[in-house]
């Protein structure tokens, strides 16, 4: 059996990328939600006080931990990518000061890429020059990180210019293995076409945190077959709750209790059919029901 820490992540109750699909939610009713729901922590979001002291008090008081912080970067464009370092340093430093010991990186991506999500042809990839930035723009950023006794864990996620399995593979076979981690989102992969246990076949010793979300095949058929965009997808429901969708998930907690991954497993559901609380409480079910977790 795994033994790992369970958690959810804001982006469940408001997502910035669809800010219209749903009434935002007031961040004091969403901590007590996510804690009535069965949650052990949270990732950090926007929404959170830039009070450390606050922040460490409100998740105190209803039994949560703070599991990660994301930052969403552009490393392609070697003219930006110093400031960006710098503004996932300050972001590392908060994290550290949380209690918190993981930042997430994914790459920030672009409309172009939003707009082909899930179906990506090889027509719209970074060129030579952008994978040296990115890679290199990591390794520093993780040494930053290593200052503060945080880990760097790089996210795929579709819509970005790190999305499919190739893509994934080519950053990770570029960078330091004892530097950069791999945050495994396994709805992304699936979302992207990608095979989810051949890159923890492959990867698993660097997956040092996990984003669990499920894919409704139906929808993601029908953003192929009409050419809808990620932001359309997101409002369609592509993420499912647990259990209902494409994603072999015994399958895949099976390969990291073999990997003895003792990580966190943080439940994201991007857009909801259903209330947040309701849709946090069925996939906090599915896990204890179906895998004692």
């Amino acid at each position: 059996m795994l033994s790992v820490t369970v958690g959810t992540a804001p982006v469940n109750w408001n997502n910035r990328d669809v800010p219209d699909y749903r009434p935002h939610t007031p961040y004091e009713r969403m901590l007590d939600e996510m804690a009535e729901a069965g949650y052990e922590g949270t990732e950090y979001g926007e929404e959170f006080p830039t009070d450390p002291r606050r922040v460490r008090a409100d998740l105190d008081r209803r039994g949560l931990r703070l599991a990660s912080m994301f930052c969403a970067m552009n490393l392609r464009d070697d003219t930006i990518a110093p400031a960006e370092i710098e503004r996932a340093e300050v972001i590392a430093r908060l994290l550290a000061t949380l209690g918190g010991d993981v930042l997430i990186a994914a790459d920030s991506g672009d409309e172009r890429r939003r707009t082909v999500a899930g179906r990506a042809d090889g027509s719209v990839v970074l060129d030579e020059e952008g994978w040296r930035s990115m890679v290199s723009g990591l390794e520093e950023l993780a040494r930053r990180c290593s200052e503060h006794g945080v880990r760097l864990a790089f996210h795929n996620h579709v819509g970005t210019y790190v999305e499919t399995e190739e893509e994934l593979a080519r950053l990770l076979d570029s960078t330091d293995p004892d530097r950069v981690g791999l945050c495994l989102d396994v709805g992304h992969m699936c979302y992207a076409g990608g095979d989810v246990l051949r890159i923890t076949e492959r990867y698993g010793p660097r997956i040092t945190y996990v984003h669990l979300k499920d894919v409704d095949e139906r929808v993601l058929e029908r953003c192929r077959r009409e050419g809808l965009g990620f932001h359309d997808a997101l409002r369609l429901g592509i993420f499912p709750e647990l259990g209902t969708g494409a994603v072999d998930f015994a399958r895949f907690l099976d390969s990291l209790s073999g990997l003895d991954y003792t990580g966190w497993l943080i439940v994201e559901q991007d857009t909801t059919m259903r209330t947040p609380l309701e849709s946090a409480r069925l996939n906090r079910e599915y896990l204890r029901r179906e895998f004692g977790l």
